[in-house]
């Protein structure tokens, strides 16, 4: 038996997920849907998969049993109540929502229903990151000290992204969600404080470009994460994590490599093939057909989300902001 999903959403980050979906075991894509039927189209007819303009009508579809989200951020909310409430499971493009209200309501929604939801942190199916993990857990590093997240970049993307009413933040919504995330995780901690500095620099956007936000996890050890994207020039995405130990420490430059060091030896690895996004959708369908919780759940976007709000009040107030977790 496959598990038959509908795609909400053909955009960007729908083109990568139908790069990979296609080869997941026991997934059947069921239909493609986009309120413009040309961006669905071009994504459906490679693999002959059907079209829809109305994600209500996918909802209504009994024999359809998951959904992935790839809509605007602002319409995160409504369509996964709507998809909860029709008994569907939910994979959801980060950032989970806009607003802690309205994660709120749809982890609510998702608990009423009995239906998994899964939040789309790719970063936790990279490779260089998969091996960080098992050497933090393993005890390689001894107590963690520091974490230092960098993510810069530039290039044109949907002008939605920059204006507020849609996106609901900048660099630090888009990119920080990631980080945040992949911080908790490998640390093994939750956040607890953060101190943040953001900032606009192009007068067309009505959202931060740039930000630098230092962090504390429930640990003790510290951190900082760093975000800019000001220039429409295509620009390498640097992506880079250091994290230090009393032992060790470990520095991924993402989507390449990891290299490891302590008092006895240092060794790479180089990443020569990672199929992160089958890898997720892989464990979206597992959980589905095992009916346990995904291994990123809806309260991890929510977490990352209060970071991401956190960090904003910082930044409005010039005070540091605890986080209660």
């Amino acid at each position: 038996m496959s598990v038959r999903l509908g795609v909400l959403g053909a955009g960007i980050i729908a083109k990568s997920f139908m790069e990979s979906a296609p080869d997941v075991p026991g997934l059947d894509v069921a239909v493609i849907c986009d309120i413009v039927e040309d961006a669905a189209r071009v994504l459906a007819e490679p693999h002959n998969i059907p079209t829809a303009t109305d994600y209500h009508t996918v909802l209504a579809n009994e024999t359809i049993e998951a959904v992935y989200i790839a809509l605007p951020h602002h319409l995160h909310e409504h369509a996964t109540i709507a998809a909860a409430e029709a008994g569907k499971h939910i994979l959801l493009e980060k950032p989970m929502a806009n607003s802690l209200a309205e994660a709120d309501r749809m982890l609510a929604a998702q608990k009423r229903a009995g239906v998994k939801l899964m939040i789309g942190f790719t970063h936790r199916f990279h490779s260089e990151l998969e091996t960080a993990k098992r050497l933090i857990d393993a005890g390689e590093l001894g107590l963690l000290t520091l974490a230092v997240d960098v993510m810069t970049t530039g290039g044109v993307i949907p002008g939605w992204f920059w204006q507020k009413p849609r996106s609901g933040g900048g660099v630090l919504h888009v990119n920080g969600a990631h980080s945040f995330d992949r911080l908790r995780w490998l640390m093994g901690s939750e956040i607890v404080e953060v101190f943040a500095y953001a900032q606009t620099y192009d007068t067309r956007k009505t959202v931060e470009d740039s930000a630098v936000v230092a962090l504390r996890f429930a640990n003790g050890a510290m951190g900082m994460t760093v975000h800019n994207w000001v220039t429409d020039t295509e620009l390498p995405f640097k992506c880079d994590l250091d994290i230090h130990g009393t032992e060790g420490a470990i520095r991924i430059d993402t989507w390449n490599s990891l290299e490891f060091s302590n008092t006895h030896h240092t060794w790479r690895q180089r990443r020569e093939r990672d199929e992160m996004f089958q890898k997720e959708i892989t464990e979206f369908v597992n959980a589905i057909e095992e009916d346990r919780e995904p291994c990123v759940t809806g309260e991890d976007g929510r977490r990352s989300l209060a970071c991401v709000q956190a960090a904003y009040e910082s930044a409005r107030t010039g005070k540091p902001v605890r986080l209660d977790n």
